[in-house]
Order: structure tokens, then C-alpha cells, then sequence
């Protein structure tokens, strides 16, 4: 019989990760990872650096963003780091991970095991990957503060893990917030299970009821 059961715990895990997910979507589109000194000219206008793309400030007073080149990964070193070819990696892995598993959150509500296994707790093994993906990124993207294109953005002084005149952009922090998320999320996952366990649940479908939510 086909049924579909909603919890408060399933229903906070889902949104848990969806908000990760966003997050990492984010961090992966966006160029403001590093963010070099403000202009006196137009304080609000920034040079800045993501693990993808950047935005530049022109001499002639535009603004221009976008992807460091088309060949990506091979796109020599010195134009576009090692370090951040490996961060876009890890996002990228990262952010497919948890995507797959925001869908496998809805599937539970009709499915609560696949070929044997609890989809519950291949969903947490999952996100937690995803979690180490993008914590491996937030240690690679410093790395490659050595790199030319770098000191001309902060300063000859910048190396990694020391932006020297340049800052942290929103972009790293959705980051590091989408990871932590992202364990949370993990960790939910086991709630949901037991909630979806719980004896007024089963009781519900064993009546013949095709929507149950307990809070």
C-alpha cells in the first residue's frame, strides 16, 4: 500500500539540508570567497575571488565578472591555483552529494529501506561525505593564497592562511555555515528514522491511512 509519513523531526531534517545544499550552491557560484581592498573611488565596488570565478574592477571604472577561463582544470596554475581547482572539486562533489540526498529525504517519506539497507543511514553516510568534501575546500582555497593573482589582489604579503589587505568574503562563510549544516543534518537523519518508527506511525498505516503526520 502506497503511504506517505510526515514527522516534525523528518520535516526539520529535510529543510536541514536543502539549506545546506543551497548554501554550497552558493559558495560555488558566487566569486567572493576573498575580497581585495575597497576602492576610495567606490567603496561598495570590490576586486574579488571565488574558487570558479572573480570580478575586477576596471581601470576605466566598469566592473567585469566571471570564470577564470574555459579550459577550467586546465587552465594554467599561475592564472587559476592547484589548490583551487582541488577546492572546486571538493564543492562540486560536495554539493552533487547532498543534492542526491535532498531527494532521498522525500523519498523516506514513502520508503523507509532500499536493496536491505536503511535509506536513512545512507543518507547520513552521504551528507557526511559531503560535509568532508567542502571541509576539504575550506582548507585547500587558502592554499593557493600564494599564487600571483593573489598578491596583485592583496598585496605581495599574502600567503596562505594571511590574506594580508584583502578579506573574507560571504562566499567561504556560506561555506563553512552549509557545512555545519550539513552534519546536522546527519545527524537528524537518525531522529527522523526513529520517529518514522514510532509506534503511533505504524499503528496509523496499519489502520489504512495513506498520509500520516505526527508531530
Amino acid at each position: 500500500m502506497c503511504y506517505v509519513i510526515i514527522t516534525s523531526a523528518s520535516l526539520v531534517w529535510f529543510l536541514c539540508s536543502l539549506v545546506a545544499d543551497m548554501l554550497f550552491a552558493v559558495a560555488l557560484v558566487t566569486p567572493k570567497w576573498l575580497l581585495g581592498p575597497a576602492q576610495a573611488a567606490n567603496p561598495r565596488r570590490q576586486s574579488s575571488v571565488g574558487i570558479y570565478t572573480r570580478c575586477k574592477v576596471m581601470q576605466e571604472g566598469g566592473f567585469h565578472c566571471g570564470r577564470f577561463d574555459l579550459d577550467g582544470l586546465a587552465t594554467d596554475s599561475s592564472v587559476y591555483p592547484g589548490e583551487w581547482k582541488a577546492a572546486m572539486f571538493f564543492v562540486s562533489l560536495g554539493f552533487t552529494l547532498l543534492s542526491l540526498t535532498v531527494l532521498l529525504t522525500l523519498l523516506t517519506c514513502c520508503r523507509q529501506s532500499a536493496f536491505g539497507k536503511s535509506i536513512h543511514n545512507m543518507t547520513a553516510c552521504a551528507q557526511v561525505v559531503s560535509g568532508i568534501s567542502v571541509m576539504l575546500a575550506l582548507f585547500l582555497h587558502p592554499l593557493g593564497w600564494r599564487a600571483t593573482r593573489v598578491q596583485r589582489l592583496c598585496g605581495p604579503e599574502a600567503e596562505p592562511f594571511y590574506p594580508a589587505d584583502c578579506s573574507i568574503g560571504i562566499s567561504f562563510y556560506c561555506a563553512v555555515i552549509g557545512v555545519v549544516l550539513t552534519f546536522a543534518a546527519a545527524g537528524l537523519s537518525l531522529k527522523a528514522e526513529s520517529s518514522n518508527m514510532r509506534s503511533r506511525v505504524r499503528r496509523s498505516v496499519e489502520s489504512g491511512s495513506k498520509l500520516v503526520c505526527i508531530p
